[in-house]
């Protein structure tokens, strides 16, 4: 609704700002000193509720004179200003309504979104007033000059943190020491002892491609790899576009019990085998694994995954494949829409602080040439610019339709790492990659 006062434009309209947003922003401030960082890309008027700008004010104001945040020092700050009792009910309130860490990027970017929409309409309805005000023999450029101008001083978005060498550095040593004291950790070795040799592993932060052609095993070399690091205890999100949720079963219980999958799949099984699928199952069930078949477009993986990623604290994401990948967003160019893809892949892999690795298919010319190379990936260039990691699946053209296959993996990228490859063993009827000895 809108409505005037003493010829001033007034909004109120509550699509344009989120109570539970703010209540939850304000919440994890109370409750996660971790989320204070992001307390300078926060301004008092990105809050729409009057209560909550107080807050955050004094939020703020903590913060700047490194005074500890939590609902008492709060409450003692703004207990002259408003009903004690009243106040501590709320921020009790605030503290049941938090959102974690993990995900409050993503609700600030809403609290923002918000806040500039506001801020837009405020502007528009107050040129619209001067508008009908001015004299019709006003230039009408000049009109279009001071709208263009004061819709140009409203800041959009995040304010990036702009950090000092110094505090860059202090971190850095900080991740070496961290790196040190971890080495020994197998959180996200791969289980495949050549390639963490290589690469020590996946790594927070890094969106890998594997690619290959089609028959190469990319989806058992990514569903061994789920396989293999899930057990360790890290919850690992793998997404199928090409496959069923119960194909994908079907392919971890051979690669586990050694029993042929297509034997599986057609029920060519003896009595024998049931108790070491019984067995298998128990143990895949007890697998921090999560397996969506369903979604199609890179914004509902993103919602999937923040949702997982604080319900249940997914640590790897695995998505087969990338060229089968849309967006909900429209684009006149295929290229254009896997850039878009491919760079919210990554993004999505630094918001979240995990590995995420991607399968591509490669191009035809890859047939002709042999060995692959990082041209070879279809629509390649924003994905080979994205990825932080570019590994290759191949073996020769005669060695294709062995049941026993030594598949070489091309460690044809690796921004922060040396780049080889390695050998490792692949049978095509259980479909698993198992270590070259």
């Amino acid at each position: 609704m809108i409505y005037m006062q003493k010829n001033e434009l007034k909004i109120v309209n509550e699509s344009l700002y989120s109570t539970e947003i703010e209540k939850g922003i304000l919440g994890c401030f109370l409750i996660d000193t971790d989320s204070l960082k992001y307390i300078k890309s926060i301004e008092v008027e990105d809050f729409y509720v009057p209560t909550n700008q107080i807050i955050y004010k004094t939020i703020k104001e903590l913060n700047q004179n490194n005074q500890e945040i939590n609902i008492i020092s709060v409450k003692e700050s703004l207990k002259n200003k408003t009903d004690e009792f009243q106040l501590l009910q709320y921020l009790t309130e605030l503290t049941d309504l938090y959102i974690t860490s993990s995900s409050i990027q993503q609700n600030i970017s809403i609290l923002k979104n918000y806040s500039t929409r506001r801020k837009v309409k405020k502007v528009c309805l107050k040129m619209l007033n001067e508008i009908n005000a001015i004299d019709i023999s006003t230039d009408a450029t000049e009109i279009k000059k001071d709208v263009i101008s004061e819709l140009l001083k409203i800041k959009t978005g995040n304010i990036a943190e702009i950090k000092d060498i110094k505090s860059v550095i202090a971190e850095t040593t900080e991740d070496i020491e961290k790196n040190y004291k971890n080495r020994n950790d197998n959180k996200y070795k791969t289980g495949y002892f050549d390639f963490d040799k290589v690469t020590d592993g996946l790594h927070e932060q890094e969106l890998t491609i594997i690619a290959a052609r089609p028959g190469m095993g990319k989806t058992s070399f990514a569903l061994n790899i789920a396989e293999n690091i899930s057990e360790s205890g890290v919850g690992t999100y793998f997404v199928s576009l090409e496959m069923s949720d119960r194909q994908l079963g079907n392919r971890l219980i051979s690669s586990k019990t050694g029993i042929d999958s297509h034997k599986l799949r057609c029920g060519w099984l003896e009595t024998k085998d049931f108790e070491d699928i019984s067995k298998t199952a128990i143990e895949i069930s007890n697998l921090k694994l999560f397996i969506d078949s369903k979604s199609t477009t890179i914004q509902e993986i993103e919602n999937k995954a923040l949702n997982l990623k604080e319900k249940n604290n997914i640590g790897l994401i695995i998505i087969d494949y990338l060229q089968l990948l849309k967006s909900s967003n429209k684009f006149d160019i295929r290229e254009r829409e896997v850039a878009e893809i491919s760079r919210k892949l990554k993004l999505l892999s630094k918001d979240l602080n995990i590995p995420i690795i991607a399968l591509c298919q490669l191009n035809r010319e890859t047939e002709k040439r042999k060995r692959p190379i990082l041209a070879d990936l279809r629509e390649s260039g924003s994905i080979e610019q994205d990825a932080d990691n570019v590994i290759f699946l191949y073996c020769d053209e005669e060695k294709k339709s062995k049941p026993m296959i030594d598949m070489e993996i091309i460690i044809a990228k690796q921004r922060n790492g040396p780049t080889g490859s390695i050998k490792l063993k692949y049978n095509k009827k259980i479909m698993k990659f198992s270590n070259y000895c």
